[in-house]
């Protein structure tokens, strides 16, 4: 599935956590697909394959 930027998701951080975030960049497509999410609890921005990223809130 592919996000854009602006939108909230549930995704897995690089520990494996659950964590929350809302996408700042989005870059390439389909399973290549890497966003920059800026994490919620945090406010670090991570990078996360599309595979990483569990749900759209």
């Amino acid at each position: 599935m592919q996000y854009n930027q602006g939108q909230r998701v549930q995704y897995r951080n690089q520990q494996g956590e659950q964590a929350q975030g809302t996408i700042q960049r989005a870059e390439g497509q389909g399973q290549g697909a890497k966003y920059t999410v800026k994490n919620e609890n945090n406010l670090k921005e991570e990078q996360v394959p599309e595979s990483k990223i569990e749900r759209q809130l």
